[in-house]
């Protein structure tokens, strides 16, 4: 963990998170601590990213961790299509690709992997 120096600092106690992050440094910005994904996260992550590429030929982990986070609280297929249409519409994931991907999603919930 980073903390700043001991004495003399300005400021008040350190701001601890949960203790799972990276720190992001940035060539342009501010360097930002990034939250580590949970296990079902990670999980989930990794199952939708082979679906992407059974079914589209692609890698992208940051693309499916957009994914998962849409369908999260997803309480069906129809409520992730629309959360998937609303923000990733341009794909036109197809209807069983959707599907497999709530499935995929459920299954990391319970942890069935």
């Amino acid at each position: 963990m980073i903390a700043p120096r001991s004495g003399g600092g300005r400021g008040g106690p350190p701001q601890v998170g949960s203790g799972r992050g990276t720190l992001r440094l940035r060539s342009r910005g501010p360097a930002t601590v990034e939250e580590q994904p949970s296990a079902f996260e990670e999980r989930a992550v990794a199952k939708v990213d082979d679906l992407l590429e059974s079914y589209m030929g692609i890698r992208d982990s940051e693309l499916a961790a957009t994914m998962v986070e849409l369908g999260r609280d997803a309480r069906d297929p129809d409520a992730l299509a629309e959360a998937l249409d609303s923000q990733l519409g341009d794909f036109a994931f197809p209807d069983e690709f959707v599907f497999d991907v709530w499935g995929a999603i459920g299954d990391a919930k319970v942890g069935r992997c």
